[in-house]
């Protein structure tokens, strides 16, 4: 089974990016988690470039996300919203359906108290519109995700560990439903 886990940040040493290295370590040996590579790859989104032939970048990216059986996304908040860079790279996915009825983990981690509520709601309805298949019991907050993680993947709180196994855990169940009735 091949997951594609796309961070929503570009920082060096972001949390988001250390939660999918995580759930990339603790996969178990039939789960493949790729991550993909950053989104500030793809030019910003112009209609006038999304042809037949787009730009490789983009046909790169539509290409992962086609190839892989479920996707993780984990995004930090930027003023109340996803990142832009997230926001532009599902832009290009719009008219090429790449997520139609793909079974997909929303992780959101933060390191405020109040975690990325309103970034995961946003980012929820945006993959409705592209017709993701959000799995509810793969959805996940992250609240003070710096106190729980370092930069290379560690999780040091036994709480936060567990809840990603859980997330990454429905993923695969939704998948393998989804592989089974196809």
């Amino acid at each position: 089974m091949k997951l594609l886990a796309i961070s929503g940040s570009l920082r060096k040493g972001s949390s988001n990016t250390a939660i999918l290295l995580a759930a990339q370590k603790s996969a178990e040996k039939n789960i493949e988690i790729t991550l993909a590579a950053p989104l500030d790859r793809l030019p910003h989104f112009n209609p006038d470039l999304d042809t037949e032939t787009p730009p490789e970048s983009v046909k790169v990216w539509r290409d992962e996300l086609r190839e892989a059986d479920g996707i993780i996304f984990s995004s930090p908040e930027y003023a109340f919203a996803i990142p832009g860079v997230l926001k532009n790279a599902l832009d290009w996915i719009v008219s090429s359906a790449e997520l139609y009825n793909k079974p997909v983990a929303l992780i959101n981690a933060s390191p405020s108290y109040g975690g990325a509520a309103k970034a995961q709601a946003a980012l929820i309805q945006l993959l409705g519109v592209l017709t993701a298949k959000v799995v509810d019991k793969a959805v996940l907050n992250i609240a003070s995700v710096n106190k729980k993680i370092d930069s290379e993947g560690n999780i040091s709180d036994d709480g936060t560990a567990q809840e990603l196994q859980n997330c990454v855990n429905a993923l695969v169940e939704e998948v393998s439903l989804n592989k089974n009735s196809n």
